[in-house]
């Protein structure tokens, strides 16, 4: 089973490919959640990782993009269905982030310089500061938040 993103030409894709894509990407998160379901108590919050890739449209990430997507609607759906039972989701979408898969999915150098200076800051975020974000998303301090996709990407310009 794929374990790390693939990018490639759309022509270059596989039915293998794609079912190893939404499997990890679409079909993890989805059944984890509902076997999650009896555990959690009303007030509960989850939160799901999807990517500003969702919604950008880049060369040779169209079933990456598109199984983060699904993420994402899946996210605000189940928002809808869960908040009678007390239940808040949220998406959180994280743009150019610099974790360890970046040096493994064959990012160059000036590929990484570029996405840098696209964000407003100039720079790559890091996992803390994406962490952050989805504590406060979990906490009683998000209470009134439920059903968003929150971008967490420094600003960035993609256009």
């Amino acid at each position: 089973m794929l374990a790390l993103p693939r990018f490639t030409p759309f022509e270059s894709e596989s039915p293998q490919h794609f079912d190893d894509g939404f499997n990890i990407n679409v079909r993890g998160p989805f059944f984890q959640l509902q076997s999650l379901l009896p555990l959690l108590g009303n007030p509960s919050a989850v939160v799901f990782t999807s990517s500003a890739a969702a919604s950008l449209a880049f060369p040779t990430t169209s079933l990456y993009s598109a199984t983060k997507a699904a993420v994402v609607s899946f996210g605000k759906t189940l928002a809808a269905e869960l908040a009678p039972r007390g239940i808040r989701v949220n998406v959180l979408s994280p743009g150019p982030v610099d974790t360890p898969i970046v040096n493994k999915v064959g990012i160059s150098d000036e590929g990484k310089d570029e996405f840098a200076n696209k964000t407003l800051l100039k720079r790559w975020g890091k996992s803390d500061e994406v962490a952050k974000l989805a504590r406060f998303l979990l906490s009683e301090d998000s209470s009134f938040v439920v059903g968003a996709e929150m971008l967490i990407d420094g600003g960035a310009r993609w256009g």
